[in-house]
């Protein structure tokens, strides 16, 4: 007969149900860690692309948008051959530093025009409560208006990008209009002089523009400048290529373009009955680069 003793019992017993040891501790924090760590460069990076994508799509919506613009004025452009109120002007230029397109284009287009725009202020603060109707009654607007589309400086900022500038104005006559933009381009809004403010309004477009680049075509051939002169006629179509950089991404910079198609493009002296060419082109395809 074995006999058993009960405290070695106990105490084996008591050692079978040992806890972690400190090392063992460590480890599972330190796979915990790693685990977790993981999880969350996935997630950054994950969240970090969506943003960037978010911020392409609407850097591309804003370029869409833009020339969207500039076509519907290309599409309402009004020109006659015999006026030279309504010259088309155009410019090929490029930053000597950076090589970047800065075209400019100039042209006379139909706009909605605003009856307050044309009403004297003298007038505005002694008739505020007359409709726009009897204000104007002396001061009809037009429908036409000068539009000047170039690669500038936003005078209102203090920041070193470019901008796509846009300016508006009644005042046809394109002597005094180089002027007037360098003016403009070289002092803020609340510096101007009074004809300035009263004849030019501008507004930017786009910001961070990293390039404009306007080409024409003549029917058979694209060039990158056009000469009213030489050609004796509009141009069949323009090709409008945008790009702009994002601030936050120095990266290679977002392209988009778009052609525009002037289907009253015939070359001056061969209009039947002497008539002048005028009219608008209806026709835009956007491409994407």
């Amino acid at each position: 007969m074995r006999l058993y003793n009960k405290t070695n019992t106990k105490r084996r017993h008591i050692s079978s149900n040992k806890g972690f040891t400190l090392i063992e501790i460590m480890v599972a924090v330190a796979i915990s860690m790693m685990i977790i760590g993981s999880v969350y460069a996935v997630f950054k990076s994950s969240l970090n692309a969506y943003q960037k994508d978010e911020t392409r799509i609407i850097m591309l919506q804003k370029c869409r948008t833009t020339l969207d613009r500039i076509a519907k004025d290309v599409i309402n452009m009004f020109y006659a051959s015999d006026d030279e109120e309504l010259v088309f002007l155009c410019g090929d230029n490029a930053d000597p530093e950076t090589n970047m397109d800065m075209d400019m284009i100039s042209f006379v287009t139909v706009v909605s025009p605003n009856l307050r725009d044309y009403v004297p202020q003298e007038e505005r603060k002694t008739s505020n409560t007359s409709s726009d109707e009897e204000e104007t009654e002396n001061n009809l607007p037009s429908d036409l208006a000068r539009v000047v589309y170039f690669i500038g400086q936003n005078p209102e900022t203090n920041e070193a990008s470019v901008s796509l500038m846009r300016v508006e104005t009644t005042e046809l006559d394109t002597q005094n209009l180089q002027d007037m933009l360098e003016q403009m381009q070289s002092s803020t809004r609340s510096s101007r002089s009074d004809e300035v403010q009263e004849l030019l309004r501008s507004s930017v477009l786009m910001d961070n523009v990293a390039g404009l680049n306007i080409r024409y075509f003549d029917g058979s051939d694209w060039a990158d400048t056009w000469d009213m002169e030489e050609e004796q006629q509009l141009p069949q179509a323009l090709e409008i290529t945008l790009s702009v950089t994002d601030p936050d991404n120095k990266g290679t910079p977002l392209t988009q373009a778009i052609v525009v198609y002037l289907n009253f493009s015939t070359p001056i002296g061969q209009q039947s009955g002497g008539q002048n060419t005028t009219g608008q082109g209806n026709q835009m395809t956007p491409t994407q680069r």
